[in-house]
C-alpha cells in the first residue's frame, strides 16, 4: 500500500501494460519485428497509408512519437514516405515491400497469442472490458 493510500486503477492498468510488452516481445521472438515497434506496422500495414499527424491521432500519441518510430522504420528499410496526393505540406507514409513481408510473419504469431487471452475471457467479459477501458480513457482525458 502506497503512503497515501491503496493503489489506485492506474497502477492496475501499468501491470497489465507491462505483461502485454511482454507477451508482444515472446511472440515475435525471432521476427526481426521490435515489438516497440509493432502497433506501428499493423496500423501503417493494415489501415495506411497515414499522415504522421493522422498515425498520431488514431494511436492517441504525440505527432514526435510517431515521427521518432516511423525514422526507425524507414533506417531499417521497412517504410516509406510518399507525397500526400491531397495536401502538398504532408505526406504519407507507407509500409514497403520488406515492410509488409516482416507484418505477415509478425502478426500471426502475435494475433494467436491475442485470441489466446480473448478465449480464455470469454467474448461477453472482452465485450464489458472493452466498455469499461473506454470509461477509463474517458476518465483519464478528464483529469488531462
Amino acid at each position: 500500500m502506497a503512503d497515501t493510500g491503496p493503489e489506485t486503477i492506474l497502477f492496475d492498468l501499468f501491470l497489465t501494460n507491462q505483461r502485454r510488452k511482454a507477451m508482444i516481445a515472446r511472440a515475435l521472438e525471432g521476427t526481426g519485428l521490435p515489438p516497440e515497434d509493432y502497433p506501428f506496422y499493423v496500423f501503417v500495414g493494415a489501415e495506411g497509408p497515414w499522415t504522421p499527424t493522422g498515425l498520431a491521432a488514431r494511436l492517441g500519441i504525440p505527432l514526435s512519437t510517431v515521427l521518432f518510430r516511423v525514422r526507425g522504420l524507414e533506417r531499417r528499410g521497412h517504410a516509406e514516405r510518399t507525397p500526400n496526393p491531397t495536401d502538398g505540406r504532408s505526406f504519407l507514409i507507407r509500409l514497403t515491400d520488406e515492410g509488409q513481408r516482416l507484418l505477415a510473419i509478425a502478426r500471426p504469431a502475435f494475433r494467436a497469442h491475442a485470441e489466446a487471452v480473448e478465449a480464455e475471457l470469454g467474448a461477453t467479459r472482452v465485450a464489458k472490458l472493452r466498455a469499461e477501458l473506454a470509461s477509463l480513457r474517458d476518465a483519464i482525458d478528464e483529469q488531462r
